[in-house]
């Protein structure tokens, strides 16, 4: 019997770069969650950014943020993982010497940049939502590297992922998750980690989890969940890896409640 759902966010729950839930999904979830359901949004985003995302239910669900650097339970961190600040260092500094890219480094309560371009700023501030923190000298910030992503002016994000990947596919998973973004995850730290420490503490089997997710980046997610699910316009890794596929989450959601 199913007591955990966790989906992805952007290209699985949020389609074609929206940055509000989609309508239908809110009462379905709030129903859910009425059941005793369990609903982690598991994402790529910062966590505060999650919970403006999440709107009324942002106290009611449990979050995986950051591509599974840290995990939050009823407002928490249970699971923290952190990465190498030498290694990030050089990454940002490789970021930073592209010309069309921007670098954003995250800690658990805000983002750091240090912006070329006010067009950036806007666009995390006005848009996305984020909170951030704009500084002279990134290199020179103190807390704990959460995760580094490449902003991307312009239509150039294929072209600046290939790139990165021949220079960093060795120590980092790359995923483009939405439009402009290229997130360089470490391969010891992924959602599945998170994902695992919540269902530890909230004391739920595989057998009871569903999940959905897209990208390259949620397959250790998906790995833990019997009940798998991947969108129709998922990476074609992706939906192999999954037991099954759906258009939209709401959809499954929906005959979850009323079967």
């Amino acid at each position: 019997m199913i007591r955990l759902i966790a989906s992805d966010m952007d290209g699985t729950i949020l389609r074609d770069g929206a940055q509000t839930l989609p309508p239908r999904i809110v009462p379905i979830l709030r129903e859910l969650i009425g059941q005793d359901f369990l609903f982690v949004a598991a994402s790529g985003r910062q966590y505060a950014n999650l919970r403006r995302l999440m709107g009324t239910l942002a106290n009611d669900v449990d979050y995986i943020c950051e591509n599974g650097a840290f995990a939050v339970h009823k407002g928490e961190i249970i699971y923290k993982a952190t990465m190498d600040r030498a290694l990030g260092q050089e990454l940002m500094a490789d970021i930073l010497a592209a010309k069309d890219c921007e670098v954003q480094l995250s800690g658990v309560e805000t983002a750091y940049i240090q912006p070329k371009r006010q067009s950036y700023t806007d666009h995390l501030k006005h848009i996305l939502k984020n909170n951030i923190t704009e500084v002279d000298d990134i290199f020179s910030t103190s807390e704990d590297y959460i995760k580094i992503s490449a902003y991307v002016h312009g239509d150039g994000t294929e072209r600046y992922l290939e790139q990165f990947k021949e220079r960093w596919g060795r120590q980092f998973l790359l995923a483009s998750t939405c439009p402009h973004w290229i997130d360089f995850i470490p391969p010891d730290i992924h959602k599945g980690r998170a994902m695992e420490a919540l269902m530890d503490i909230l004391d739920v089997s595989k057998e009871e989890v569903m999940a959905f997710g897209d990208n390259y980046n949620d397959l250790e997610l998906l790995a833990c969940a019997v009940e798998s699910y991947a969108v129709s316009t998922a990476k074609p890794e992706v939906i192999a890896a999954c037991r099954h596929t759906c258009e939209y989450v709401e959809d499954v959601l929906q005959r979850l409640l009323h079967p």
